[in-house]
C-alpha cells in the first residue's frame, strides 16, 4: 500500500482559508501510471468546514486510486461568498502546479462539494473561467433563497449553468430535512435544458449532511445509511465512465448527414443555416425531441418535413464545409 504525502497550502492565514493535499507517494513500485485528482469541499452553511465531509472523504477517494484535496474556504465571520469562489480558484491553481513526481493527471480534476459546499462546487463550476473537468455534488444548495439563509450574496447557481459547465453527478435525499430538494431539481433541470451530461441518485430516505453514511462518519444511527452510502462507489464508476468515454471519442471527420442536429447546430452559423431551413427546431420541444438524430435518420422519420432536397440546400448553403468534428 502507497504512502499518502500529506501538504497544506494557506491562502488566508487569519480566515484559516487554504488547500489540503493528500498524494499518493508515487516512489512505490509500480505506481508510474497518472492519477486524477479529486478536490472535497465540505459543507457548513458557509459558518464552518464539517470535518466528516472532509479528510474522511479526501481518503475515501485515496484508498480508489485518486489524489485528493480538502478546501478550506471563507467562512464564519469571515464569511465572503466572492473571497470563497477566490479560494476555490487558487486551490485550481495549487492543483495545477503539483510537482510533476506526483503524475496528476491533469486532464481528470473532478470536484466534490456536500451542502454549502455543493453550492461552492456548483460556483466554481459556472461561474469561474477555468473549471474542473467533472462536478460532483451533495446534498448541495443552489437557490439564491439558500443563499440568504447562510447570509452570503450569490446568485441562484441553476440559472449560471452554461454550455462550459462540466458534467455533473448529483446525490440527495428527498428527505432532506435542511436543503429542500428543490434545489437539486432545479440545477438539474438546468443541466437537462443546457445539454450537460448528469446522472442523478435521489434517495427516498435519509436526513441532511450523511456524508459517508457509514461508521467512520456518523456519530449516531440516523447518521448511518447503507444504501446512501452507496454515493462513492457510484460517483467513482460514473468518473471513470466519462474519462474513458473522453479518451475513446472516434474524432473522425462526419459528412453532414451524418451527424446529429445538435452537433450540426453547435456552430453559430451552421445553426443559423439550419433554423432557415428547418424552423420547427427553434422550438425548444422539438428540439429535445430530434436534437439526437441525424439528418439521415430524420429524413427517413419525417421525410415530409426533412426532405432530400432541403439536406442537399443546407450542404450548399455551408459551402460545402460538410464535416463535422
Amino acid at each position: 500500500m502507497n504512502m499518502v504525502y500529506k501538504k497544506e497550502v494557506i491562502f488566508d492565514e487569519e480566515a484559516n482559508s487554504g488547500i489540503t493535499l493528500y498524494l499518493n507517494d508515487l516512489c512505490a513500485e509500480n505506481e508510474l501510471r497518472k492519477k486524477p485528482f479529486i478536490l472535497v469541499i465540505p459543507g457548513g452553511g458557509y459558518s464552518y468546514c464539517s470535518d466528516r465531509e472532509a479528510e474522511p472523504i479526501a481518503l475515501s477517494y485515496v484508498v480508489q486510486g485518486f489524489h485528493a484535496g480538502v478546501l478550506r474556504y471563507h467562512v464564519g465571520k469571515y464569511r465572503d461568498f466572492e473571497k470563497s469562489l477566490q479560494d476555490g480558484k487558487k486551490a485550481l491553481d495549487v492543483i495545477e502546479q503539483i510537482d510533476e513526481k506526483f503524475n496528476v493527471s491533469h486532464d481528470k480534476i473532478a470536484i466534490i462539494g456536500f451542502s454549502a459546499g455543493g453550492h461552492l462546487a456548483a460556483a466554481m463550476c459556472t461561474l469561474l473561467k477555468k473549471k474542473p473537468t467533472l462536478c460532483i455534488l451533495g446534498y448541495p444548495a443552489i437557490l439564491s433563497s439558500f443563499a440568504e439563509v447562510m447570509k452570503i450574496s450569490a446568485p441562484s447557481l441553476d440559472q449560471c449553468v452554461s454550455k462550459d459547465t462540466p458534467p455533473t453527478f448529483l446525490f440527495s435525499t428527498f428527505e432532506d430535512n435542511v436543503v429542500p430538494i428543490e434545489n437539486s431539481l432545479y440545477y438539474l433541470k438546468a443541466l437537462e435544458e443546457n445539454d450537460i451530461p448528469f446522472e442523478s441518485h435521489i434517495y427516498q430516505k435519509g436526513l441532511h449532511g450523511l456524508s459517508l453514511a457509514n461508521s467512520l462518519t456518523g456519530d449516531n444511527p440516523k447518521m448511518i445509511d447503507s444504501r446512501f452510502s452507496h454515493w462513492l462507489n457510484l460517483s467513482c464508476e460514473w468518473m471513470n465512465l466519462n474519462w474513458s468515454h473522453k479518451a475513446t471519442t472516434n474524432s473522425c471527420k462526419k459528412s453532414m448527414i451524418e451527424s446529429c442536429v445538435q452537433e450540426i447546430i453547435s456552430d453559430d452559423r451552421r445553426r443559423q443555416k439550419v433554423l432557415e431551413l428547418f424552423p420547427k427546431i427553434q422550438n425548444k420541444s422539438y428540439y429535445k425531441i430530434v436534437r439526437k438524430y441525424t439528418l439521415q435518420q430524420l429524413h427517413h422519420f419525417a421525410p415530409e418535413e426533412f426532405t432530400n432536397d432541403k439536406i442537399k440546400r443546407l450542404t450548399a448553403l455551408i459551402q460545402g464545409k460538410n464535416e463535422i468534428g
